[in-house]
């Protein structure tokens, strides 16, 4: 299993790169520098792409090596792949040795067993690539190695050059290389790196348009202890996050910025479900927020563009004046999601995700003085599951009385309240029984969904005052908007109320 952490270099970074390893204060052997060609294969229709796979054939002087590897999974720059090596005698794949090298186990091995597929195989990109790479020897025995890229991608006579660097355990604790990754963003202000090469190869070739990851769900047992439940719930959030933001890198993905929002939404709601045995530092706490308010200034401006405007009935008379704040709100939301796509870009985010990685899997949050806590972390996630259903279904429960006659700000304490009741049915969903669970999530979801309609009206209201107090030509239509919306705020209470009866009538979760 390969593991290895990726970033970009930048434009004049690379002579400060070469002198990295004494910086890093560690002991490490002279540098080796290679010529590197590799060509890499799929069939016509891209069936290995398809099936998350790559198959390279890299020539090192004389020698030719074939390599397999599955796209794994990437966290931030962190790429967690399968991979699988042979020689050849001639620059041809050899289906037949990677058959004898990939486990049954391995989705790769179904792969390999497609019919005439060496017949279909053929060149379809090439990297060059000049490599000069340091083997870094830890005090604690790791061993890492440390690779500075520098070449490009030619394909369907295109180039896409891009130098980076590559941080690979070869031996020892993978927690390390996170450490060293830290050590080496703080020489060097890198940003992460994204992509692979193969995937910049493919993006070469085809116009592919990827699609933003929704949340999946948390796998939990009866026999997780807190501790092992605060892993994969923490986890399972910021896996959604990562996987966005290679879209919102790359700019011009609505729904990534908002898939990505979320994941870090639920991230925070689950440092709170905890927060008896958890705290994030202040710092990280700081830096979340940071990469949060990014990403909702872009969502904000967004959903007022595109979702809650084209609502607006102008009639004859206001259609060019609402059309004109349409158009001032389009304007803004394209600005603020370059300013996302910058932040996810920038060193201070690659290091954010660098330092929340390194939080959970040496898990920071131990404290040996402290007994009570260790207590907790160690008994089973079940009861503290049935402890925060119940308190925060309360919360709601005194938040939400009289629903339909509360004011904005009172709307938006139950709506938080809801949306961390409904977060905390979805991460403890195995703990409890589905046919009690369904029902509540359902009528949930519903409140939800309304209350969350409402905040966004009261967020609207907020961004159309500032286009009526700084764009003069959508003013008018501004103020038409704000008035229109606010009659429909009044409008829903008679729903508010009605999904409100619901919800209090639906019973708690009963545990499995």
């Amino acid at each position: 299993m390969e593991k290895e952490l990726k970033f970009e270099v930048t434009a004049g970074q690379d002579a400060v790169m070469k002198n990295l390893p004494a910086l890093l204060n560690v002991k490490f052997q002279p540098p080796t520098k290679q010529a590197l060609e590799s060509d890499y294969f799929d069939t016509p229709d891209f069936l290995l792409r398809r099936a998350g796979a790559a198959l390279r054939l890299r020539r090192d002087g004389e020698q030719i090596v074939q390599t397999l590897k599955s796209s794994g999974k990437q966290r931030g720059g962190l790429f967690v792949r399968e991979e699988y090596e042979s020689t050849l005698e001639q620059g041809r794949p050899d289906v037949d040795a990677l058959r004898a090298a990939v486990p049954k186990s391995s989705e790769l091995s179904q792969l390999l067993k497609e019919p005439g597929l060496a017949d279909h195989l053929e060149p379809i990109f090439r990297t060059t690539v000049t490599r000069e790479t340091w083997a870094l020897q830890l005090p604690s025995g790791e061993e890492i190695e440390l690779a500075l890229d520098t070449g490009k991608v030619t394909a369907a006579e295109q180039d896409c050059p891009f130098s980076e660097v590559e941080l690979e355990i070869k031996q020892g604790d993978p927690r390390r290389l996170g450490e060293m990754a830290l050590r080496l963003v703080d020489k060097v202000p890198l940003r992460l790196s994204m992509q692979s090469k193969s995937d910049r190869g493919y993006d070469l070739l085809v116009s592919h348009k990827r699609s933003a990851v929704t949340a999946s769900p948390v796998t939990l047992t009866k026999r997780d202890t807190v501790e092992e439940a605060i892993c994969k719930i923490m986890q399972n959030c910021l896996d959604q996050v990562y996987a966005n933001a290679p879209l919102v890198a790359a700019g011009h993905s609505p729904e990534g910025v908002h898939q990505m929002r979320v994941g870090l939404r639920r991230f925070r709601s689950a440092l709170d479900m905890f927060e008896e045995v958890i705290a994030l530092p202040t710092d990280l706490e700081e830096e979340v927020k940071w990469i949060a308010d990014e990403l909702g200034k872009a969502r904000d401006w967004h959903v007022l563009a595109h979702s809650t405007l084209p609502q607006v009935d102008e009639g004859k008379d206001k259609r060019d004046h609402v059309e004109e704040a349409e158009r001032a709100a389009a304007e803004i939301e394209e600005a603020r999601q370059a300013d996302a796509m910058r932040a996810v870009q920038s060193p201070r985010y690659a290091r954010l995700t660098l330092m929340l990685d390194h939080w959970i899997t040496n898990a920071s949050w131990r404290d040996t003085s402290d007994a009570t806590r260790t207590e907790l972390l160690e008994k089973r996630v079940g009861i503290h599951a049935e402890r925060v259903l119940r308190k925060r279904h309360r919360r709601l429960v005194r938040r939400g009385r009289g629903l339909h006659k509360l004011d904005a700000h009172h709307r938006h304490r139950a709506r938080i309240a809801a949306k961390k009741l409904r977060y905390a049915a979805e991460f403890f969903a195995d703990l409890f029984e589905k046919k009690t669970l369904k029902p509540f999530r359902r009528v949930l979801a519903k409140l939800q969904d309304d209350l969350g309609w409402g905040n966004d009206m009261a967020v609207a209201d907020g961004l159309l005052r500032h286009l009526e107090q700084h764009h003069r030509k959508a003013a008018h239509g501004a103020s038409y908007a704000r008035g229109f919306l606010a009659a429909r705020v009044v409008d829903d209470r008679a729903n508010q109320r009605k999904l409100w009866k619901q919800f209090r009538k639906a019973s708690r979760p009963t545990p499995a």
